[in-house]
């Protein structure tokens, strides 16, 4: 169960922004105890603390705690290694190093503190906002809450680093000169805070046209131009005309910057366009700065192209787990009938030549062990173009040219495909006389046309003629197979290359959905195309150029 967690209500917010006006008028110490209270109170957590960084980075020093319950400080030194806290010091210098445990005793990132330090004072959740100074890690502002777990919202984590921020300018300015802190606007403030982020942040002065002010180095990076040209501009200059919804880049920006001046903080996505004219995804955050009479806005920015890129990507791995899952089923589906059905054949022909042989008919056992034969023949197809497919998926289908007679090729695998379909349909071919110096792969050639001229046959009516035709093209060979047979209905075209996809007119017909896919295949290793026009009941053919002659 959850802690409850605070309402960080504006008045919250805007206290804290009366409290660090007092930033370089008043010892550090002073401002430190007034941060942590502050911030100790406003989250409702018991303890709050400042660490500050030491010997590069490989150890921590605590120089003040408030404890809530008790009302007071403690500030007493505590010093840690890194080499006696790996896990939290690795933790610290990875990523944004904010470190935000709702269950420190199942975090394995604090797993050194948890029974020499969590347990006894009963701390079980904790949030440490980092202290940037220059852009590198200086400090950390530790949140230990005590009692129930709570999970830490974005808001609060969101004060938390605005709390760490403040102490990051109290840290800068207390190491100035009293006189040159004096003198500066408050204005200075937050663009000391600005510098010490690594979030791209402009500051746009609107009695200038709306002009960049002030950008850090971060930002001049982002846009990818020199800080003269970026601060000789504003937000028009470095955004494309429309936005990704349509509406004018200006008019979009003057509504958000209004918004900001109404006292809101507008979040919202935005296209800008970098110095190369690349178009950039982000995210802006807006606030109108306090402390002066003419109105300026500080807009953090946000890089969102990494983001988008990862939420592509998993787009389109759930669409590719999608399609595997619907290729599985038609996989099983195909499979199973295209098994189980010659099985059947194979078990009836046995259990009668089993039982019956010696009283059936010569001619009736014949038929049967010709029914076994065309049975086992059909699954060994299926087999075969399964691994055929197997093999072109794992880049293993082997694509060796050689120099070959292409119409006598042609000529024998009208024959053989005769033959195979029991001359169901005739086949009436006409090949070009200048075939002659072909190169290409036999064994591929053999699947292509193949496939095709037994499709032709399956999908016909008996008797029902066949039209092989080959010829020459300058480098190509083209190939037309045309049939008068059942056609293809337009709703199946845009699917036929699927594998295991059969057309809904089919029927009862065999067949197993991935011929045509693996003469695709064929073709595309010879770097060929395919292409095809049929109509449902009408017939099809089908094209294919091949470039096969130098």
């Amino acid at each position: 169960m959850s802690a409850t967690p605070p309402d960080i209500s504006r008045p919250a917010t805007e206290q804290l922004d009366t409290l660090i006006e007092r930033i370089g008028a008043v010892p550090l110490a002073e401002i430190l105890r007034d941060l942590l209270e502050h911030s100790a109170r406003a989250l409702k957590v018991e303890r709050v603390g400042y660490w500050s960084m030491e010997s590069g980075g490989r150890a921590i020093r605590r120089e003040l705690q408030f404890l809530l319950s008790e009302q007071r400080f403690d500030d007493e030194l505590l010093h840690l290694e890194a080499s006696s806290f790996p896990f939290y010091f690795k933790a610290l210098h990875q990523g944004s190093n904010l470190v935000v445990s709702d269950d420190t005793m199942a975090d394995p990132r604090l797993a050194e503190f948890q029974e020499t330090y969590f347990r006894p004072l009963g701390i079980s959740s904790m949030l440490d906002a980092p202290v940037h100074r220059h852009g590198r890690l200086f400090g950390v502002v530790c949140h230990e809450h005590v009692g129930e777990m709570r999970h830490w919202t974005a808001t609060e984590v969101d004060f938390a680093r605005y709390v760490a921020q403040w102490v990051a300018l109290a840290v800068e300015i207390d190491g100035r000169q009293r006189a040159e802190i004096a003198l500066r606007e408050s204005e200075a403030r937050y663009r000391m805070v600005m510098e010490h982020t690594p979030t791209p942040t402009v500051v746009l002065d609107l009695e200038n046209n709306g002009r960049f002010l002030e950008a850090n180095e971060s930002a001049v990076r982002f846009y990818g131009v020199s800080r003269e040209r970026l601060l000789s501009g504003g937000p028009a200059d470095f955004s494309p005309e429309y936005q990704p919804d349509g509406r004018l880049s200006t008019e979009s920006a003057r509504e958000k910057i209004a918004a900001a001046l109404d006292g809101e903080e507008p979040v919202f996505d935005w296209m800008h366009r970098g110095g190369d004219g690349r178009d950039i995804p982000c995210s802006v955050h807006l606030a109108r700065m306090p402390g002066r009479k003419n109105p300026r806005i500080i807009a953090a920015v946000t890089d969102k192209t990494e983001q988008l890129r990862t939420e592509e990507t998993m787009r389109r791995a759930l669409e590719n787990e999608r399609e595997l899952s619907e290729l599985r089923s038609r996989f099983t589906a195909i499979v199973s009938h295209e098994f189980r059905t010659p099985l059947g054949v194979i078990m009836s022909a046995v259990e009668l030549l089993r039982n019956y042989h010696d009283k059936l008919p010569v001619e009736h056992r014949v038929d049967l062990f010709e029914d076994i034969h065309a049975a086992t023949r059909r699954m060994g197809d299926l087999m075969e173009q399964v691994l055929v497919l197997g093999g072109a998926d794992a880049g293993k289908l082997a694509f060796t040219p050689e120099l070959l007679d292409l119409e006598g090729l042609c000529a024998k695998l009208v024959d053989e495909s005769l033959s195979a379909t029991l001359h169901k349909c005739p086949i009436e071919h006409d090949f070009a006389p200048t075939l002659e110096g072909a190169i290409a792969s036999e064994s591929l050639l053999r699947h292509i046309l193949s496939n095709l001229l037994s499709n032709a046959a399956k999908y016909s009516a008996e008797g029902s003629p066949v039209s092989f035709r080959v010829s020459r093209e300058n480098r190509e060979a083209v190939f037309t197979v045309s049939d008068r047979g059942i056609g293809i209905p337009s709703e199946d075209q845009s699917r036929l290359f699927e594998a295991f996809h059969r057309a809904s007119n089919v029927a009862d017909l065999p067949g197993s959905g991935l011929g045509l896919l693996i003469t695709k295949r064929c073709v595309e290793l010879h770097g060929g195309s395919i292409g095809f026009l049929s109509e449902a009941g009408e017939g099809t053919t089908f094209t294919v150029r091949l470039p096969v002659f130098g």
